[in-house]
């Protein structure tokens, strides 16, 4: 068995995280495909496929006043990017959030924990 690829979903109450996201991070997207359940965006990059669901009946807002780390499940999404300090500033004029950082974490790379605007954390990094 091989794996060719791994995609990461989130699930939105409307496509302004789709919008998010192609901005702070130049993510491409690709049409969007309708369904009875709802509307599946895709966006990609070289090495990065992302899909954001928009259910055709409002999800409910997940809980988000624990800290990523302080639960068990999938909690963050990695980024490795070539401009982190870009990036930060897409995030945050996107409505997006700083969490940690930007800090050196040793051998010149850098990192910085953000939240989108839907409350996912997104860790970003950037170096050798």
């Amino acid at each position: 068995m091989t794996v060719r690829q791994v995609e990461v979903g989130l699930v939105s109450a409307d496509d302004s995280l789709v919008d998010f996201y192609a901005h702070a991070f130049g993510l491409r997207r690709v049409p969007a495909s309708e369904s009875r359940s709802g509307t599946l965006h895709r966006l990609q990059a070289d090495g990065v496929s992302m899909k954001v669901m928009v259910p055709a009946r409002p999800p409910a807002a997940a809980d988000r006043s624990a800290a990523f780390l302080d639960v068990t499940g999938l909690r963050y999404v990695t980024f490795h990017v070539d401009d982190l300090d870009g990036t930060v500033d897409r995030v945050v004029e996107g409505g997006g959030a700083v969490l940690h950082g930007p800090m050196e974490i040793g051998g010149g790379r850098r990192v910085a924990v953000l939240r989108d605007p839907d409350g996912n954390t997104v860790e970003v990094t950037a170096g050798p």
